[in-house]
């Protein structure tokens, strides 16, 4: 990620609001860069200078409100831990299930989403600008969980891909069914019992060494 200086941080941080806010408010198509200028208090040639266009930017937003959030969950010192037993990597995949859990059911979360679905067929670089920036945070996390385990030959992986799959899609269903799709729009997040019962399943179908 590129390092701001403080100053040049603030803007960015003040850009990200003001546009969170009015694609909330406005809607992609409703919202245009001069606005977000107008309400970051930023000129049209910094707020170009840190975006080209509107679809970049709306992108960074989601990743951004990933982001901070993942950094807050305690993830990041788990990331650095030796996933040498098989409680501590059920405890590491629980944790990281359920911050993903939490980070997608989040409302702004899923107000940003669905703008992003309902933009798809008019914009549709934004798949590729979102498939390549939000999901890599969680996906990493979880990539260096599950070679932690190889390593320590508590998990024989033959495809780390198809395993993280295993792992993130029975999530996908809560976003989607309890989340994107609920009732009157109000998430309904699943227990953190049901969550760390999706990740024992989820272990269990990986399988232990030499089976």
């Amino acid at each position: 990620m590129t390092a701001f200086t403080p100053r040049a941080q603030a803007k960015r941080d003040a850009i990200h609001v003001a546009a969170q806010r009015l694609f909330m408010q406005a809607g992609f198509e409703g919202t245009s860069m001069d606005t977000i200028a107008i309400e970051a208090h930023v000129s049209k040639q910094t707020l170009y200078r840190y975006y080209q266009n509107k679809e970049t930017l709306f992108v960074a937003v989601l990743e951004q409100f990933a982001l901070d959030r993942f950094s807050e969950s305690g993830l990041l010192a788990l990331r650095e831990t030796p996933m040498d037993s098989l409680e501590t990597l059920e405890q590491a995949l629980t944790v990281w299930a359920q911050t993903m859990i939490k980070n997608t059911m989040h409302p702004t979360y899923l107000g940003l989403v669905r703008l992003l679905m309902a933009e798809l067929p008019r914009f549709p670089q934004l798949r590729a600008l979102f498939v390549q920036a939000v999901p890599q945070q969680g996906a990493a996390f979880l990539k260096d969980v599950l070679d932690s385990a190889h390593r320590s030959g508590i998990l024989h992986l033959e495809d780390a891909e198809l395993a993280a799959r295993l792992l993130a899609g029975p999530l996908l269903t809560y976003l989607f069914g309890n989340g994107l799709l609920a009732p009157d729009g109000i998430p309904q997040e699943p227990s953190p019992e049901q969550v760390a019962a999706l990740v024992r399943l989820a272990l269990h179908g990986l399988g232990q060494p030499g089976k």
